[in-house]
């Protein structure tokens, strides 16, 4: 199970909308690059739009307890999926990209694979994952892909390539993708 999230400002169905993801992935399928799998794209704004900016600061806690609680659950008590943490993997764009990093990091005993796009990036990750940098080959051990991509047009470019390169340089084997374009699909 893929857990694909949108970016701040979008709603679940933009990764189909605007983003394609839809043809995207049939294409990887019939070319054989990628696994057929289960992509769940909940809503990531936990908190309303428009709340008191304290209550806006909680959206990525709530939305985690929402996916861990809620979302994966429904997911796995409806539809037949490969049990364990090394059938599932979360990835998302900008908000869903540090949202994506934030979830995945911290529970690693549950996501094997991490993606993140045009990342927004947590501001304090050094020092809340200080134990697990701390420790690259076991974090390793449990991390099979860290992906890190961002258009080179894109404001969050330098940020993105910096972060990948202070994983790389802690010993965190993390692909790092610098493409073409902008903060966009």
């Amino acid at each position: 199970v893929l857990y694909l999230l949108h970016g701040s400002n979008d709603i679940a169905g933009g990764w189909t909308l605007a983003g394609q993801m839809n043809f995207i992935f049939d294409n990887l399928l019939s070319e054989k690059k990628a696994e057929p799998m289960i992509v769940v794209m909940p809503f990531g704004h936990a908190v309303p739009f428009g709340s008191p900016r304290e209550i806006q600061a909680r959206n990525t806690e709530m939305f985690e307890r929402h996916i861990l609680e809620d979302v994966m659950p429904m997911v796995e008590s409806k539809y037949r999926v490969k049990p364990g943490r090394e059938q599932r993997a979360i990835a998302g764009l900008s908000m869903g990209g540090e949202q994506a990093i934030g979830i995945g990091w911290k529970h690693l005993d549950q996501f094997s694979a991490v993606g993140a796009f045009s990342a927004g990036l947590p501001r304090d990750f050094e020092e809340e994952f200080a134990e697990a940098l701390a420790v690259p080959d076991k974090t390793n051990a449990k991390l099979t892909v860290f992906w890190i991509a961002c258009g080179r047009d894109d404001p969050a470019f330098e940020r993105n390539e910096k972060f990948a390169a202070m994983l790389t340089s802690k010993g965190i084997h993390t692909t790092w993708r610098g493409t073409e374009g902008n903060h966009t699909y």
